[in-house]
């Protein structure tokens, strides 16, 4: 904590000596940039050049046409405008001390080509950075679905049984949108991704090696989902609606409204998913001598909703501050059927059958998230930004569960009748400060974070006799948790040539608690963990640009993985008498250190290897429980390397033909221990390849078929994976003078995607499968309106960027 606390302080003298020099600028060129009705143009790129062209420096223009350009060198220089859609203007050249330019009118290009039609094709994969980014709007396969779905076709990304995201064959993503967390994790997080709809996206962000800049979770890399950004002055919107069908019918429905007018801006969003969903899943798995060949149909009714409201104000050309509420609501039943043949093995004659139905008679989910916000922004390159954010998360589930077994004569040799009540509700409350300077003919970069998370479990097990409940203390129990963050960094970026360098620090502290209240022979009892420990995270990175078309970087990150809070929480969940889901209180977080290039070639060609080194791994394992009982549990086993080659190449076969493929190679090496007496290290090359094909079809519409194909593969600790793979096919076409568009899409379309993997270890062998519904016919209708002229929202970040992907 001193460590922690003069850092902090050196910090904020830094802030405000930086703010002191705000006033102190030698030279400046300023001015205001205009169409030929004088209405401003925004986001024009604007060069100072010496007089022998030599670029001095380059700003763009604000929301109201303003631009500001500061610097040191003294001579002749001229300025240049360019912006999409007008002619470059290059003024007079002049001599500067403090010089305020006349208003500078850009003429529309000359439209002597009316006849010809001109569509400048856009990139599927970019990268800026070591960014890179997806465009989800430019894939017409990756319309009308949800965000996870969409999220499957970025390159290296794959979700694992629906509720692991994964990177380039490495877990622990944080997943981030529009720079915010999203409260949840595991299935929660991807029911909640299931809620939201593509079409509000706009491209999705890999982020392998975060700078100091971002939070330190994430051992594999950052994913951030940046919604459709563009508004229009005046009123504007869209409206789709989706049906789909799979093994049962959906509807989706997507609205999306914004209204500007003079300084205020007022945006929102409603999104909902209707309709069950279906899994069929199993095990067959070998136990001290017996054998247990389970089978499950499970049915999700929940049904999801989620909507955002918000507001910018904007102060002046400078200022802005805002408002933003998300919601996320899922409610509805759902019922899992499961019977398990228990038989004598090696033979497999069955002496037992066992048939549990879970009844999920209630459940609900309610999530929210306030975010207030303040930017500054200058021209000359200073900004400052506050946000302050209260989120609210309300888990509830109530379940009858039946336990029936028969012997091999169909004979009911045992009843028993469960319910189980479980309530989770946590608050979170967070507060940060980022500020950005010029410094050194670089860019400095520096922030303070505070963060603090309260959650509450409730979870109570009954036995119902005789249509009573009896509360069983040994499965019951109410756990607290409760953790604060603070956090500090530092980041300096600058270009010398060719060559750019990037390096930061990021320090941050946790201190958490947790309290476990449990009655043991009908005597009250608790037990308390404590947790503080401090974390250096540093960064730097090389970048070069050997030519005019390729780019090159090398970058080293520290990450680390915190336990999601459900995880430490030890109360048991049940499937059956048989199978069971466990928290585990003693979780430590998982350090890694992580080493990332990135070389790019005319945009076209990306080629990303990455390796990390992780300590403390954490994986959910299958572990043996007495003689003929499994439990899956998260468990801190031992050490990761991982590498992995992606590549990426765009090609334009024929003016209407576009192809993108990616190609995944990785290597895993665990070295793993559940306990004293089971040590082992398992090795596994994997591979993941995709191609996307885009064609220009007939009667202006347009198609698209996509392949995914994934090897046998490890995950997890000791999970081994049979290959899989998928084919998607898609076509659209635009009506009402492209204001209105009708799609067509069947995913998965010979039903490749069914999962099969296994797990082993001394005394115990299993092997499940899996497989929801990824085949679904879809049609979809959009609509979309708008008046008036493109502004652009601004973008923020949550101060609860991490805290929230833990829930």
């Amino acid at each position: 904590m001193p460590r922690l606390y003069s850092f902090g302080v050196s910090l904020f003298l830094l802030l405000l000596l930086s703010f002191g020099t705000l006033f102190a600028q030698k030279q400046t060129v300023s001015g205001l940039v205009v169409n030929q009705q004088r209405d401003p143009l925004s986001l024009a790129t604007v060069t100072l050049h010496a007089s022998d062209d030599k670029l001095v420096a380059n700003v763009t223009t604000n929301a109201t046409g303003q631009f500001r350009i500061a610097f040191d060198s003294l001579g002749e220089f001229f300025v240049r405008v360019r912006h999409v859609g007008y002619q470059d203007f290059s003024s007079p050249h002049f001599e500067v001390v403090l010089s305020e330019l006349d208003t500078i009118v850009l003429l529309p290009l000359v439209h002597a080509l009316d006849a010809v039609e001109v569509n400048a094709k856009k990139k599927l994969l970019e990268v800026e950075g070591g960014t890179i980014i997806y465009h989800v709007e430019h894939a017409i396969g990756a319309l009308d679905i949800s965000v996870l779905e969409a999220l499957k076709k970025a390159p290296g990304v794959y979700v694992e049984n629906e509720s692991a995201i994964t990177l380039n064959g490495q877990s622990g993503v944080q997943i981030l949108i529009d720079g915010r967390q999203t409260y949840l994790s595991g299935k929660e997080l991807t029911d909640l991704l299931k809620s939201l709809s593509s079409n509000n996206i706009k491209s999705i962000e890999i982020i392998s090696s975060p700078t100091a800049k971002y939070d330190a979770a994430g051992q594999a890399g950052i994913i951030n989902i940046k919604t459709k950004k563009n508004q229009i002055k005046g009123i504007n919107g869209s409206l789709t609606t989706i049906m789909a069908y799979g093994v049962s019918a959906k509807q989706l429905q997507n609205i999306a409204l914004s209204y500007r007018v003079d300084k205020v801006n007022i945006f929102g969003s409603y999104n909902h998913t209707l309709g069950n969903y279906n899994y069929v899943y199993g095990t067959n798995r070998q136990q001290n001598g017996k054998s247990y060949d389970s089978h499950t149909i499970d049915v999700d009714k929940r049904q999801k909703m989620s909507s955002q409201v918000g507001m910018d104000y904007y102060l002046n050309d400078k200022n802005t501050i805002g408002f933003v509420a998300n919601g996320n609501f899922i409610f509805g039943g759902g019922r899992t059927d499961t019977h398990t043949d228990i038989g004598n093995s090696p033979f497999n004659t069955i002496i037992e059958s066992l048939d549990a139905v879970n009844d999920y008679y209630g459940q609900g989910t309610s999530r929210y998230n306030f975010n207030a916000n303040y930017k500054y922004e200058d021209t000359l390159g200073y900004s400052l930004s506050i946000d302050a954010d209260y989120g609210l998360f309300d888990k509830w589930n109530k379940n009858l569960q039946t336990n029936i077994y028969r012997d091999n004569e169909d004979l009911i040799t045992t009843d028993n009748l469960y319910r189980t009540l479980n309530g989770i509700d946590i608050d979170l409350k967070g507060v940060k400060l980022d500020y950005g300077m010029k410094l050194w003919n670089g860019k400095l970069e520096a922030g303070l974070k505070y963060s603090y998370v309260g959650s509450i479990n409730d979870s109570r097990f009954y036995h119902v006799v005789a249509s009573s409940d009896s509360l069983d203390h040994r499965r019951s129990n109410d756990f607290h948790f409760g953790e604060a963050v603070s956090a500090a960094y530092i980041d300096y970026k600058r270009n010398i040539g060719k060559l750019s360098l990037q390096g930061g620090l990021r320090v941050e502290n946790a201190s958490s608690e947790g309290k476990l209240f449990y009655k043991q022979n009908n005597v009250g009892s608790d037990e308390v963990i404590s947790r503080d420990f401090t974390n250096l995270f540093p960064f730097f990175s090389v970048s070069l640009l050997p030519t005019a078309h390729s780019t090159m970087s090398f970058s080293y990150a520290k990450r680390i993985d915190r336990p999601a809070y459900q995880d430490l929480n030890p109360f048991i969940y049940m499937l059956d008498e048989l199978s069971f889901w466990q928290g585990n209180p003693f979780l430590n977080p998982s350090l890694t250190h992580r080493l990332t290039f990135l070389y790019s070639l005319k945009r076209s060609t990306i080629v990303t290897f990455n390796f990390s080194y992780t300590d403390q791994l954490t994986a959910k394992v299958i572990d043996t429980l007495d003689t003929e009982k499994i439990v899956m549990i998260s468990k801190n086993l031992g050490t990761q390397k991982h590498w992995s080659l992606n590549l990426t190449q765009q090609l334009s076969v024929k003016p209407w033909w576009d192809m993108t493929f990616n190609g995944l190679l990785y290597y895993i090496d665990n070295a793993v221990s559940f306990d004293e007496y089971r040590n082992f290290e398992l090795k596994q090359f994997a591979g993941r390849a995709s191609l996307v094909q885009a064609f220009k079809m007939p009667f202006k519409m347009k198609g698209e078929l996509t392949a995914v194909y994934n090897s046998k593969r490890l995950s997890g600790a000791n999970t081994l994976s049979r290959s899989i793979s998928q084919v998607d096919v898609a076509v659209q076409k635009n009506l009402l003078q492209d204001r209105a568009t009708i799609r067509f899409a069947v995913t998965d379309i010979y039903k490749g995607n069914k999962s099969r993997y296994s797990q082993n270890f001394p005394g115990f062998t299993s092997s499940s499968y899996g497989y929801y519904e990824s085949r679904q016919a879809r049609l979809s209708f959009s609509y979309r309106f708008s008046e008036g002229k493109i502004k652009t929202q601004r973008s923020r970040k949550s101060a609860l960027e991490s805290e929230s992907g833990r829930m």
